[in-house]
């Protein structure tokens, strides 16, 4: 059998930094046309953020809104980790802005615009046949380094709290914590004191 097979170069590489970017955004402050801002990766890791970027296929669809709609309801709690939202499809502002102002509702965090597809393509979820992003999940690290990346393909919803929980695992790791497998909130770590530690 045969393979016809494409080598897709992506910029986004777990354990390296993360591709910058900017973007046009609907803030979650203001009103209407008064949200229209950027949103921009260093601003964010400058004030010592860690970032979720969260992509995801189009506006005014089936799936997508009930995980926007979950990390929306989750906000509070990242936030209270210290971590920044940012949710992005290749649609415009003002189609995300009208979605918004209808069925989707008010975003308390950054909702972006990559219409140009360069923040999609370097994140290596960009379809170039159909011009949208697939449901790919980022975890920044505040130094700008790339913790962990998860895509989906198609109508498959992702799970928006197992998100929340991998976020505390690297802020742990990274606080020099070993998380063992299934790790929640509450568990405990991995004593390395413990002669059945792997060496």
């Amino acid at each position: 059998m045969k393979y016809d097979n494409d080598f897709y170069v992506t910029a986004a590489r777990v354990g390296k930094q993360a591709p910058r970017f900017e973007m046009p955004a609907l803030s979650p402050e203001g009103k209407d046309l008064d949200r229209i801002s950027k949103v921009k990766l260093d601003d964010l890791l400058n004030e010592g953020h860690w970032v979720v970027l969260y992509f995801y296929p189009l506006d005014f669809t089936f799936v997508c809104p009930t995980e926007i709609q979950r990390f929306n309801e989750l906000n509070k709690q990242f936030e209270d980790k210290g971590a920044k939202l940012i949710a992005v499809s290749t649609d415009s502002l003002y189609s995300h802005l009208a979605w918004q102002q209808g069925s989707l509702g008010h975003l308390n965090h950054f909702h972006a615009s990559d219409s140009n597809h360069v923040v999609s393509e370097a994140y290596g979820v960009l379809d170039e046949d159909k011009g949208v992003a697939w449901r790919g999940t980022f975890i920044i690290a505040p130094n700008g380094v790339l913790k962990a990346a998860h895509v989906n393909h198609g109508e498959g919803g992702r799970n928006v709290d197992e998100v929340l929980r991998t976020l505390e695992v690297f802020q742990n790791e990274v606080a020099g914590k070993l998380v063992p497998c299934g790790w929640h909130p509450g568990k405990q770590f991995i004593d390395t004191d413990d002669e059945n530690t792997d060496k």
